[in-house]
């Protein structure tokens, strides 16, 4: 009778080294279908983020208002954009108070901005709210972070030549001066994302 042959060292050897070879590309595997999965639904949250504050800004500059702002003895324009070229981007103007909150708000409108500023982790955009209409000098506003790792923010306005422009009021003298754009041009872009442009008419 032939005795039974079992497994030699070796043999085990090898098979042990060929589980723990295929456990490590299953786990690597596993891993980068979860670490794909985790960033598909940041991006995803990240873009809806940047849709929300589309349809926040929109809602904002249709019902601006084409009222002089006072700040102190300083009169300022109904509509204000100010452009720094890869560096920060300011528009600020009153509109409507119907649907905002009433700590920001008052019966006749309130003052608002949208600023875009460079940092580290390419720019931020806040959206900032001030006490009232018309404002002492130096008066801060309250400050809301809406969007950060904004690579590009661009807003463009169009005057009453069909020309765009990005900042206003446009330079057309006193017999070309709107208080309010005919539209406003928004482009933005994430950090290494394209850049996404949307057209809001005002009149």
């Amino acid at each position: 009778m032939k005795a039974q042959r079992g497994f030699t060292l070796v043999e085990i050897l090898i098979a042990l080294m060929i589980f723990a070879v295929i456990s490590v590309l299953a786990y690597r595997a596993t891993a980068a279908l979860t670490d794909g999965e985790l960033r598909l639904t940041q991006e995803a949250a990240h873009w809806r983020a940047i849709e929300q504050v589309f349809t926040r800004l929109e809602a904002d500059v249709r019902q601006a208002l084409p009222r002089p702002l006072a700040e102190g003895k300083h009169t300022l324009p109904p509509w204000l954009g100010q452009h720094e070229p890869q560096r920060r981007v300011e528009l600020q103007f009153a509109r409507a108070a119907p649907g905002l909150p009433t700590a920001v708000s008052t019966a006749r409108g309130q003052r608002m901005a949208y600023v875009w500023q460079r940092n580290e982790r390419g720019g931020a955009l806040e959206l900032l709210y001030w006490p009232a209409l018309d404002n002492a000098p130096n008066t801060a506003p309250q400050r809301y972070l809406l969007l950060d790792g904004i690579a590009y923010f661009r807003l463009d306005y169009l005057n009453q030549n069909g020309d765009w422009t990005d900042e206003w009021p446009p330079h057309l003298g006193k017999a070309g001066r709107m208080a309010l754009p005919r539209a406003v041009r928004v482009q933005l872009a994430a950090a290494g994302g394209a850049v996404v442009e949307r057209l809001f008419v005002l009149q």
